[in-house]
């Protein structure tokens, strides 16, 4: 049976007005996002085997953010112009699903540009338009919620990625024996494609577009002009944060080069009896230790992403309550707090770190919680119904636009001053992503006016 954007299921809990295309968005948020987490935690111990560093990781993700950028862009304005928002979407996750486990098949790291990219571009196609279809399938007075409930089960997807990658190491490293490394990464990455072909199937039989959007008109002009000057200048805000705030990827660059020079977690392990017997199944001593931080960094993501799956929802619908403004800088004064505690990371004992890892991403995760759902409801709060798929493709574009130079700048500094200070670099380059995002905060209070949302914008 098919769910159309027309029907309303009722949910118990905080889903209990939630309609069920939106539910159905979220499912396949989840399977997809369960496969790519399966593999983007252990990109950066990945790229680290595969002998490079954090200037070919912030070109990876630069790369494959601005991808995804520029083809939502596109994709919104033609999901305008023809009125239809699910063949797009259908378009972008069949691409990410099929393309990203070749993750597992590379033999060099700047190889992974390409992949990352090809990936992006699925995503590319396929957000602004899902974006515009919850926009419209969902009542003014619960975007936030809509929107917050969306990216809970995107985050639940992320929760599920890194616990699945870590019983399929563990499997492969125990119940098959294998020894190396490397090739345990190959096979989980390429293990991945299963939830994702779950995820396309889910979007194709259970998802129905009843209700397409108007044409906006029959040619495909575009203009920045025919948004007003608000929107223009939270879209310019949003590449000034988006400039400071580098990929994800390299938090936990940042976390594996923390275990590995402390020897922190391989001190911890090695004191719990249990843990410590089965790690000396693998192999000489710098196979176990890799082993242990192989595995440790899916842990820290699923308890991240957890905290983001609890709050998500309620934090959008905070938004519909108290107001987009409010809550967006909140959660970007969060983002400050972590980054510049994770420019000071390097100060603490090596114990001491670990214990503080899992603190700060807690805390990181209440930015998320904070601002991804609330950040697209204040789009739609801007803009009518027909310039929907356009507004979500110049506000994704605005923030892919920094991507690439965000992180790309970011594994500079990283690597420059490791260089000249070794230890030092993620200082300097935690430090600039806090900055940033504090200028922004300043301009989004006093420079953006939030709209009346007692009106109908459709």
């Amino acid at each position: 049976m098919e769910i159309s954007s027309t029907d309303s299921a009722g949910l118990t809990g905080t889903a209990r007005k939630i309609p069920a295309i939106v539910v159905m968005l979220g499912i396949v948020s989840l399977l997809t996002d369960s496969a790519t987490e399966m593999i983007y935690p252990l990109i950066p111990v990945f790229v680290a085997a595969l002998g490079s560093g954090a200037i070919i990781l912030g070109i990876i993700e630069g790369v494959a953010e601005t991808t995804a950028a520029l083809l939502k862009l596109v994709s919104g304005i033609i999901s305008d112009k023809l009125g239809k928002r699910k063949i797009l979407v259908v378009i972008g996750y069949s691409i990410s699903s099929l393309i990203r486990p070749v993750t597992g098949m590379v033999s060099a790291a700047w190889q992974i540009i390409f992949v990352r990219m090809l990936d992006r571009v699925g995503k590319g196609i396929r957000t602004a338009p899902r974006d515009a279809l919850i926009a419209s399938s969902v009542d003014e007075s619960m975007r936030g919620k809509s929107y917050g409930f969306h990216r809970a089960m995107d985050n639940a997807g992320a929760v599920i990625g890194p616990l699945l990658a870590i019983t399929v190491l563990l499997v492969l490293f125990m119940g098959f024996k294998m020894k190396d490394p490397l090739l345990v990464l190959r096979w989980t990455f390429i293990l991945a494609i299963i939830p994702g072909i779950f995820a396309v199937l889910t979007l194709v039989f259970l998802v129905k577009e009843s209700s397409p959007a108007g044409k906006s008109s029959s040619t495909f002009r575009f203009s920045l002009k025919s948004f007003d000057s608000n929107f223009r200048t939270y879209l310019v805000i949003m590449l000034i944060f988006t400039l400071g705030n580098s990929s994800d990827a390299f938090l936990l660059y940042r976390v594996e080069e923390s275990i590995r020079h402390s020897g922190a977690v391989v001190n911890i392990v090695r004191s719990i009896g249990p843990l410590n017997s089965m790690i000396l199944n693998f192999g000489d001593i710098k196979t176990q230790e890799n082993v242990i931080n192989i595995l440790f960094l899916p842990l820290v993501w699923a308890f991240f992403n957890i905290i983001k799956v609890v709050l998500s929802t309620p934090m959008g619908s905070l938004s519909d309550r108290t107001g987009r403004k409010k809550v967006i800088n909140t959660g970007w004064a969060i983002y400050v707090l972590v980054y510049a505690s994770f420019a000071l990371l390097v100060f603490l004992p090596g114990d001491i770190q670990v214990i503080f890892t899992f603190i700060l991403f807690g805390i990181y995760a209440l930015f998320y919680a904070f601002t991804e759902g609330t950040e697209k409801a204040f789009v739609a709060d801007m803009v009518t119904e027909e310039k929907r798929g356009s507004a979500f493709g110049l506000f994704n574009f605005a923030i892919g636009l920094g991507a690439l130079p965000a992180s790309v700048i970011f594994g500079f500094l990283y690597s420059l001053f490791n260089r000249k200070f070794p230890g030092y670099g993620g200082t300097v380059a935690f430090g600039f992503g806090a900055f940033l995002a504090l200028v922004a905060m300043i301009m989004l209070a006093t420079m953006v006016k939030e709209p009346s949302r007692n009106r109908s914008n459709s």
